[in-house]
């Protein structure tokens, strides 16, 4: 109920019953068609490394259930999402100036969601994560701060001894592909994703050479394809 009173406050009634026709337009939209295409990047944890470190006033912190307001604030990640991911025991990262987020990013331990997966969630492999939903604020963009910041988590995680992490970006967000690559990472395969009427058809192939030690990571995506 508060949440409600705080939409209604913030957007009006009006504005709520449109964003709320908006959420239902989009749902049926998903449940009808549905498409994604994405390339799978693999790194050790001990490879990621930034070409610049954070910018002053800039810091890299372990956020919780108390910081979802200050997401949601700058846009980078819904209430609903992040309340999902927490409960599921994700690690949320933000990067934040002040009292304001500039980016924020999941890593997944054990288990990553996965459209393609029976349920929606796929199971890791041993000693490996995967980084999800690595988002900047349209304010801090080019200033390389999602590099910087998973170089740094990847070295808090090499020290826990995990030892790989996971990644996927959509195919045509070329920005992002750049940067993983500059960061470390190696292309391993291609996904993609199609559900037509709530059957759903996925096919995932090599991408470029694979690495022999990204094989077993590539046999393990294809078996969603059975």
């Amino acid at each position: 109920m508060d949440r409600l009173k705080q939409a209604i406050l913030q957007h009006g009634l009006i504005g709520c019953l449109i964003l709320a026709a908006s959420s239902a337009r989009r749902y049926l939209c998903t449940v009808l068609y549905q498409h994604e295409c994405h390339v799978w990047y693999a790194a050790a944890t001990s490879a990621i490394r930034a070409e610049r470190p954070l910018s002053t006033g800039l810091e890299l912190q372990r956020a919780g259930p108390e910081h979802l307001d200050m997401l949601s604030r700058s846009n980078l990640c819904g209430r609903s999402v992040s309340a999902r991911y927490l409960a599921a025991g994700a690690d949320l990262w933000i990067v934040r100036e002040a009292e304001r987020a500039a980016f924020c990013c999941w890593i997944f331990r054990g288990r990553m969601p996965i459209v393609a997966a029976r349920g929606g969630w796929k199971e890791l492999p041993l000693n490996t994560v995967c980084l999800e939903a690595s988002v900047t604020g349209a304010d801090y963009r080019g200033r390389g701060i999602a590099p910087a910041a998973w170089s740094l988590i990847a070295q808090i995680l090499e020290k826990e001894g995990l030892q790989t992490i996971i990644t996927k970006v959509e195919v045509d967000n070329m920005p992002s592909r750049r940067a993983v690559l500059k960061t470390g990472f190696r292309e391993v395969a291609v996904m993609d994703y199609l559900q037509v009427g709530g059957v759903p058809r996925i096919r995932v192939m090599p991408w470029g050479e694979v690495h022999d030690q990204d094989r077993e990571m590539l046999i393990d995506l294809q078996k969603l394809t059975a």
